[in-house]
């Protein structure tokens, strides 16, 4: 059977892109503009970024006898693929979770639209052993061939939340970091496959009392306060957009995302902050004030206490 790290090399090499360095790969002249990064983990996952432009519709064939789970996040752009006969599509700011057995993938990449996406090719024992590790009942099991029942090729859906995208900006940052961890990637990459196998199946026990119809106020809640970190609603108001009184929103919260609102409120800012820090896209003041802060002293101090080092400290070192 071909090896995850099989698949990747020949993806690479087989299909429109020439290798430039270690990492880095170009898209071929004739075909359009652009590069694609790869990376390989210690425990083997393959962290992909497409950052790539074709001049004009180019499909393309690839096909592997291997078995791999792809963590997939469209930032910008589309492309159709064809994986087995079934057709797939992560639509821009969406993403999926793609298992993949003995398939023949067909790639329909649209012309001049900036394709950028972020993928984690993760082997099926890493996924089997998060698995295991995950479910708490004896009763549920979803590992990889479970999940397949003998198929080629099987997608879930999601929508990823503001800690994800937190990690995929940090992620597509460290590509272009020449003193680069791969060992934080790695952990930044573990994360993410946490996160949404969370998600994905429902594996973080209901708190008592709480209906299905409550998480998903709740995660309405989390949406919510994302979308509006630097100016977010009022306990009451919030309860009120969700349709939750407010102890169940207090409650659920904590209960359900290990947070209170504040505290979330809180994390969601400094993370947006450490990203717009890391990215040289403001100072320290524009910082604070972009997040929410008005008090750029209360701002680095609550830096400091969440990330070890003043925000000044952070624009010297990135």
């Amino acid at each position: 059977m071909e090896s995850l790290n099989s698949i990747s090399q020949r993806y690479f090499g087989e299909t429109l892109f020439s290798q430039k360095n270690g990492i880095s790969y170009m898209l071929r002249s004739e075909v359009g503009t652009g590069k694609a990064y790869k990376v390989t983990t210690y425990s083997g996952i393959e962290i992909v970024y497409h950052d790539i432009r074709y001049h004009e519709p180019y499909p393309f064939c690839f096909t592997s006898g291997g078995r791999m789970v792809d963590l997939q996040f469209t930032l910008s752009g589309q492309r159709q693929v064809v994986v087995s006969g079934r057709e797939h599509e992560t639509p821009v700011g969406r993403g999926a979770l793609a298992l993949i057995q003995d398939f023949q993938a067909q790639f329909y990449p649209s012309a001049q639209d900036q394709y950028v996406s972020l993928s984690l090719a993760i082997p099926v024992p890493l996924f089997d052993f998060a698995a295991n590790q995950l479910t708490a009942s004896p009763n549920v099991n979803f590992e990889f061939n479970r999940l397949l029942k003998g198929q080629a090729f099987r997608s879930y859906d999601f929508e990823p939340d503001a800690r994800s995208m937190v990690l995929i900006k940090q992620l597509i940052a460290d590509f272009n970091n020449a003193d680069r961890s791969l060992l934080m990637m790695e952990a930044s990459a573990l994360e993410l496959l946490n996160l949404h196998m969370n998600q994905l199946f429902f594996l973080t026990p209901r708190p008592q009392g709480l209906s299905k119809g409550d998480i998903q106020k709740l995660h309405k809640a989390k949406q919510v306060l994302e979308s509006n970190m630097a100016d977010p609603p009022s306990l009451l108001a919030l309860a009120k957009m969700t349709g939750l009184n407010d102890f169940k929103l207090k409650m659920g919260f904590k209960a359900c995302f290990g947070l209170t609102v504040f505290e979330y409120v809180r994390q969601i800012r400094l993370d947006h902050a450490m990203s717009l820090l890391k990215n040289q896209s403001a100072n320290v003041t524009q910082a604070a004030m972009t997040v929410g802060y008005s008090n750029v002293s209360a701002f680095s101090e609550q830096f400091f206490r969440k990330y070890g080092m003043k925000p000044s400290e952070v624009k010297r070192r990135f």
